[in-house]
């Protein structure tokens, strides 16, 4: 049985704004002034992956709801739940009823979590563990039996798939 992709999506969400308030309130402290870190120390490898948890998740969606039938869509995609705008200002400046917003956010919710889960961002924990989690998705794609043998063609040496 798998995960359903809202809450995919709404675990995901969650860790999206917690990053972003992360990286919002400690932007460049620890790496301009030493005396303003306390006792903590700044890990460069665990805020590149922040950032890149951040665009991942922005770029998710931008894939999940690209296309111009839904890009009202990606309007509210962008200012409610990227831009964190509250709840009855981005209504209003979208001009939705409240039974157009549920609609808007469960097609949402479900487009954006079924790119998550194919991404592999969720569940969070592997997405941070593993070093490169783009490397493991695009693994997948080839057979586990092939192998590559060397061969030069013109001089250089190149690698061929064997079938």
């Amino acid at each position: 049985m798998g995960v359903k992709p809202e809450l995919a999506f709404d675990v995901c969400w969650e860790v999206y704004r917690s990053a972003r308030e992360v990286l919002e309130t400690k932007r460049g402290m620890a790496a301009l002034n030493m005396k303003d870190t306390g006792k903590f120390l700044w890990r460069p490898d665990f805020r590149a992956r922040i950032n890149e948890y951040v665009a991942d998740f922005a770029l998710a969606g931008e894939s999940a709801l690209d296309g111009p039938d839904r890009a009202s869509r990606m309007v509210l995609f962008r200012i409610f739940y990227l831009g964190a705008a509250p709840y009855d200002r981005a209504r209003h400046f979208l001009g939705l009823s409240e039974m157009g917003w549920v609609n808007w956010t469960e097609e949402i919710r479900r487009r954006v979590g079924k790119e998550l889960l194919e991404r592999r961002m969720f569940p969070p924990r592997k997405y941070f563990r593993n070093p490169s989690p783009r490397l493991a998705h695009d693994s997948r794609k080839t057979s586990p039996r092939r192998s590559t043998l060397p061969c030069s063609v013109g001089g250089t040496r190149v690698f061929v798939d064997k079938r």
